[in-house]
C-alpha cells in the first residue's frame, strides 16, 4: 500500500508544479512581450525489485522551456513603444548582468536614460541617456536620433542592442527575463529590426490554458483518490492483522 500512496502522491504533486506553470502564464496573459511557459514531464520508469515487472511509472516535471510563438503587435502611436520583427530581444542590465526581453516599454527616468521596466536598456556602447530634444526618431536598426532643443541639428544619441540568438542558448530566469547560459553577454545582431509605435503582446492563448488547469484539476482529484483509497486498505489490512 505505501508504494500505491506514494506512487499517487507523486502524481499529485506533478500536478500542482504544473498547475503552478499555467496560474503564471494566465497572470501574464496581458504582460507585454511575455512568452508563456511550457509543461515538460518526463516518463521515469521505478526500477523493480525482485520479480516485480516493470509496470510502475512515475511523472517527473523537467525544466520548462517557453513558447517561442510571436505575440501580436499592437500600434500605440508612442514612439518609445518598441517591438520586435520575427525574432530578436531586446538588452537590459540588471544586478545579475545582462539580461534580455521582449518587451519594449522604453521609459526615460529623470536623468533622460533609458529603461524597460526600471531597468536600464542596453545600448550597442552602453547605456543610453536622451538629452533635451524636440523631437526623437527610432531607426528599424535601433538607432536613436533626436532633434535638440535649440537648432535644428539632427544627431544620434546611441543604437540599442538588439540580440537574436540560438533558443538553446537562453533561459528563463524566475523575474520573467532571459539570461545567457553561461552568464555572458550575447552579441549584438545587425539583421534584427524593431518598429516604433507597437508593443508586443502576450502569447498566452488564455482559453487553452484555461482549458488545461481544468483538466489538471480533475487529474489531481484522481491522485487523491487513489491516496484515499490506499489508505482504506491499509486500514483494511491493518484489521485483519489484528484479527488474526
Amino acid at each position: 500500500m505505501d508504494k500505491m500512496l506514494y506512487t499517487a502522491a507523486t502524481g499529485a504533486t506533478r500536478v500542482m508544479e504544473a498547475q503552478a506553470i499555467r496560474a503564471n502564464n494566465l497572470a501574464n496573459a496581458d504582460t507585454t512581450g511575455f512568452k508563456a511557459d511550457l509543461e515538460r514531464v518526463n516518463a521515469k520508469v521505478v526500477t523493480p525489485t525482485g520479480n516485480s515487472l516493470h509496470t510502475r511509472v512515475l511523472a517527473q516535471t523537467e525544466s520548462s522551456g517557453f513558447s517561442q510563438q510571436a505575440g501580436v503587435l499592437n500600434p500605440t502611436g508612442r514612439t518609445l513603444d518598441l517591438a520586435i520583427n520575427d525574432g530578436g530581444l531586446f538588452s537590459v542590465m540588471t544586478p545579475n548582468g545582462e539580461a534580455y526581453t521582449r518587451s519594449g516599454v522604453v521609459v526615460p527616468d529623470a536623468a533622460g536614460q533609458l529603461t524597460i521596466d526600471g531597468r536600464p536598456v542596453a545600448g550597442v556602447d552602453g547605456p543610453i541617456v536622451l538629452p533635451e530634444y524636440r523631437e526623437l526618431f527610432i531607426g528599424d536598426d535601433g538607432r536613436i536620433s533626436i532633434v535638440a532643443d535649440t537648432g535644428n541639428i539632427t544627431e544620434e544619441v546611441g543604437q540599442l542592442k538588439l540580440v537574436n540568438p540560438d533558443l538553446q542558448q537562453i533561459q528563463k530566469g524566475q523575474d520573467g527575463l532571459f539570461y545567457s547560459n553561461d552568464g555572458m553577454p550575447l552579441a549584438a545582431d545587425d539583421e534584427v529590426l524593431v518598429r516604433s509605435g507597437f508593443l508586443e503582446a502576450s502569447n498566452v492563448k488564455a482559453v487553452s490554458e484555461l482549458i488545461a488547469s481544468m483538466d489538471l484539476s480533475r487529474q489531481f482529484e484522481v491522485q487523491v483518490k487513489l491516496m484515499q483509497s490506499a489508505e482504506k486498505l491499509a486500514e483494511s489490512g491493518n484489521r485483519l492483522m489484528r484479527d488474526a
